[in-house]
């Protein structure tokens, strides 16, 4: 989250350049030659940008596009800033962006450091990047353990692929769990899904624990 944060950047000026209308004389040195093409590749590139931001151009010189695409992208960044503050439980009231960004750095950087320690990862004089990388080589060692335990193989499978493998594993336990419940009840599984037998086990057993209740 940090790292996109901090790689946010609002947009930098943009030189643009003035056709000139060039003329040349032929032989005789009378005639001119036919004017240069109008078309400004720049310019159609501020019009892209500004219609991607949902700024309008009609009527506007490129100062002003320029201008409203640097407002937009600061009032972007700034929602984005205020967002991540807000999951950090961090409050924004009276602050600058520059102040946002320093303390999201700093409550992220804690989170990092806290979540290494759980790993059983040492910090001490390791970047953020480090870290990163021994936490998730640290994760992958423990998920490989977890699926080990499961009877799930690992060999050549990567993170996403274990989880995958693990949480099938999961669903397939629940599934035969609640499968076994509902031929106790009597309910019937065929072409029916884990959920929709779960909600007929649970009507079921609401239905018994209640006639029980009355009697």
């Amino acid at each position: 989250m940090l790292k996109k944060l901090t790689g946010l950047a609002l947009l930098g000026a943009i030189a643009l350049s003035v056709p000139v209308a060039a003329f040349a004389e032929n032989a005789q040195g009378n005639t001119p030659a036919p004017a240069a093409s109008t078309f400004h590749p720049l310019k159609q590139l501020l019009q892209d940008k500004a219609q991607a931001l949902g700024i309008s151009t009609t009527g506007k010189t490129n100062a002003q596009i320029k201008a409203e695409i640097k407002a937009a992208l600061s009032a972007k960044h700034t929602e984005q800033l205020n967002k991540a503050a807000a999951k950090l439980g961090i409050s924004t009231d009276g602050k600058t962006a520059e102040q946002l960004k320093a303390e999201i750095k700093a409550a992220v950087q804690v989170k990092l450091q806290a979540k290494a320690a759980k790993l059983g990862v040492s910090t001490d004089g390791k970047t953020n990047k480090e870290l990163r990388t021994e936490m998730q080589a640290a994760a992958l060692t423990k998920l490989k353990e977890k699926a080990t335990k499961a009877g799930i193989a690992t060999d050549g499978k990567t993170a996403k692929e274990i989880r995958t493998a693990l949480k099938a594993g999961k669903d397939a336990k629940r599934t035969a769990a609640v499968n076994k419940r509902a031929a106790k009840l009597g309910i019937s599984t065929k072409g029916k899904t884990t959920e929709q037998v779960f909600a007929e086990v649970e009507s079921a057993l609401k239905a018994k624990w209640e006639k029980k209740a009355a009697k």
